[in-house]
């Protein structure tokens, strides 16, 4: 039986990290997801002060690629809604962790279809894309560093 303690920490997460507004309910659990119940993924997605502190260290850690910082800064949102922000990433990391095969391809599939449009130039003069596959490996590596680390 979880403490009446516990139980308040899940309502508060729950609320934080699901948009009632917009009808949204934590991510159920798929045996047919991209990854396999019990696997390290799922595990280490799942210890939410893990996730949060790695989080926010692999933000910081993401911004200080020049390319990926002119991408955040020039087509993002985060300015005027940061839990919104937030929110989005950690139910896209949700989803494409425990969700269906469906779910989380077609989330994939939205993510991408943004990050087509996420195009520019640095102060430098360098371009940038959303797409550049190295770019892409820094965000998704700085995040599983920052994740395992936490």
């Amino acid at each position: 039986m979880p403490s009446p303690l516990r139980q308040m920490l899940v309502r508060q997460v729950r609320a934080i990290f699901n948009d009632q507004s917009r009808g949204e309910r934590p991510v159920m659990r798929s045996d047919d997801a991209l990854f396999a119940p019990g696997s390290p993924i799922w595990r280490v997605h799942g210890d939410v002060t893990s996730m949060m502190a790695g989080g926010v260290a692999a933000l910081l850690m993401q911004m200080l690629h020049p390319s990926a910082l002119s991408g955040i800064w020039e087509h993002s949102r985060f300015r005027d809604d940061m839990l919104g922000r937030l929110r989005r990433t950690a139910r896209f990391i949700a989803v494409t962790t425990y969700a269906s095969r469906d779910e989380a391809e077609a989330a994939i599939a939205q993510v991408d279809a943004i990050h087509e449009r996420v195009a520019g130039q640095r102060p430098d003069g360098v371009s940038y894309s959303a797409r550049d596959p190295r770019l892409l490996g820094w965000v998704h590596v700085t995040e599983a560093t920052c994740f395992l680390a936490a």
